[in-house]
């Protein structure tokens, strides 16, 4: 999917974009524009593929899939 960056109007596919930096605890709902780097917003469409991807990729569920402790 294609999103565009409201600062500097970049259109990049979302899966070019660089991984969410922000330490403001977003949980993966933003992407960061590969031309300028500031972070844009998922589209509802996508949102929640990306939110579980980085939920299932928490170092609590790495460690629950390390010791077989998944529910």
């Amino acid at each position: 999917m294609l999103l565009k960056c409201d600062v500097c109007g970049c259109e990049f596919d979302h899966r070019r974009a660089g991984k969410c930096d922000c330490g403001y605890g977003c949980g993966g709902g933003t992407v960061k524009c590969p031309q300028c780097g500031i972070h844009v917003d998922l589209p509802p469409e996508i949102y929640d593929k990306a939110k579980n991807a980085f939920d299932d990729n928490t170092l609590y569920a790495r460690l629950e899939r390390e010791f077989n402790m998944d529910k």
